[in-house]
């Protein structure tokens, strides 16, 4: 079959993951790659293998590209205020575009390009690296198969350095739209959606700035679906750690860093403390194959399925934190947009 024509807009640290994962796969072709910054454009090219780079067009233009260059797909790695605008963009030239999240921290802008990626018939997904894991994988089954029974009750926290690992832009509210939440925190609240399947009515969220001109810190109360509570938090100092607990009436499953899981049927559910590690379900063996975002976008493309597209999820999760966020400024709950 022809190779899928890649385009990349943006050539950060972000294109790198990305770029690493193309030059390996022999389905895929980059074909351009456009930043305004001289010397990103020319490590993104030399990521490439040398043989390849002379096909490679390069532009400090984005819309040169995408009216230059024959693609099939785009990949927009732009910060998160140049999303809409960039998406938009390669739609409308009837491209496939992959996104790194989030895709808008706007909810309204959101639906939008959801809705133009249907009217086009073009997939549309969002880089979040945590439901490929094999763990997350496992968890996903777990409540999907209805092992755990009705969802109660969910904790998840996210910590990382982020106040040390994150410069320039991201700690922009004007390019970057927010702090800790909508940055990493992102991943932890599509993962969280993605695994309990909750629709969240109302949010409460707190935020310690901790001296930078967006949140570092943020905690939010959660109220979903028939009046359930959770806890969701983006810690920005610290270790890395992800954290997530969900509690249903059939069962209850830890995982932690994206690895090591508890997981108790409803036979072994009442106990003391302690005494469900030796009823624990979860055998290492069971446990999916781990994908790439970008590798679950190729597959899609190469077979035509449309129906791979995270896109929905995306939009819950941009009406997620603008919630927050209106929270977080009025001191009170905020409702989520239906």
């Amino acid at each position: 079959m022809d190779k899928i024509c890649i385009g990349i807009i943006g050539c950060g640290l972000a294109s790198t993951w990305h770029i690493d994962y193309l030059r390996n796969d022999n389905r895929t072709q980059i074909v351009a790659l456009t930043d305004p910054n001289k010397n990103s454009l020319q490590a993104a090219l030399g990521r490439i293998p040398s043989d390849q780079r002379a096909a490679v067009a390069q532009y400090r233009n984005y819309t040169d590209m995408l009216k230059g260059s024959k693609m099939d797909a785009a990949l927009v790695l732009t910060p998160h205020r140049l999303h809409y605008e960039h998406v938009s963009a390669s739609l409308q030239q009837n491209l496939h575009v992959l996104v790194e999240k989030p895709l808008t921290v706007s909810a309204e802008q959101s639906i939008e390009l959801a809705r133009m990626a249907g009217e086009r018939r073009r997939l549309l997904m969002v880089a979040y690296q945590y439901p490929g894991r094999g763990a997350v994988k496992y968890v996903r089954n777990a409540v999907k198969s209805g092992a755990l029974g009705e969802v109660l009750y969910f904790n998840a926290m996210l910590g990382l350095h982020w106040h040390k690992l994150t410069k320039g832009w991201r700690r922009d509210p004007g390019m970057a739209e927010g702090g800790v939440l909508v940055d990493s925190g992102s991943h932890l609240v599509d993962l969280v959606l993605h695994l309990t399947g909750a629709k969240v009515n109302e949010v409460f969220a707190v935020a310690d700035r901790d001296g930078q001109k967006v949140d570092v810190f943020t905690s939010v109360i959660v109220q979903f679906d028939e009046g359930r509570t959770g806890v969701l938090s983006a810690v920005g100092g610290g270790p890395f750690l992800l954290d997530i607990t969900i509690i249903g009436t059939r069962g209850a499953v830890t995982m932690r860093d994206l690895d090591v899981i508890t997981h108790v049927d409803e036979k072994d559910f009442v106990g003391e403390i302690g005494t469900y590690h030796a009823h624990n379900k979860y055998s290492q063996s069971t446990i999916p194959q781990t994908t790439l975002p970008v590798q679950e976008f190729i597959d899609a493309l190469a077979a035509g399925d449309l129906s791979a597209s995270n896109v929905y999820r995306a939009v819950e999760v941009g009406k997620f934190t603008e919630a927050a966020y209106r929270s977080i400024e009025s001191g009170k709950p905020a409702a989520v947009r239906p």
